[in-house]
């Protein structure tokens, strides 16, 4: 019984005691204020970052494939695929890239990277 009387006294001296720490008006208009963003702001290094990083990946998938293909019971085909994927994703990153306003330069070098171990790659197969 005194538990539950300390609790009711406890709670009728906090709600007379609590106020809003902030002014309460009576009349309150509200404005809204339209922010008017033209353009918003394009990043596109992001994409040019991914374009590099997927490269890397399909240079790995593809000397993955090779070294799967030169085993007596691998399987080459899913990292064919993979790197296969992951070109095409390059491709398009770097594009995307482009688009969001980084330089030709800056988001075509995945790319770059990309025909360069091809290249590579087509040198150390045929030869």
């Amino acid at each position: 019984m005194k538990k539950l009387v300390l609790l009711l006294i406890t709670l009728i001296t906090l709600t007379n005691m609590s106020y809003a720490s902030f002014p309460i008006v009576e009349n309150f208009e509200a404005k809204n204020i339209q922010m008017i963003d033209d353009e918003p702001v394009k990043d596109g290094s992001l994409f040019a970052v991914l374009s590099v990083l997927l490269s890397l990946l399909s240079l790995f998938l593809i000397f993955l494939f090779i070294g799967s293909a030169m085993m007596h019971n691998g399987n080459p085909f899913p990292y064919l695929l993979l790197s296969i994927v992951s070109i095409i994703s390059t491709i398009l990153s770097g594009r995307e890239a482009k688009r969001r306003g980084i330089s030709r330069s800056k988001s075509f070098i995945g790319i770059s990277i990309l025909v360069i171990s091809l290249l590579l790659i087509r040198y150390l197969i045929f030869v």
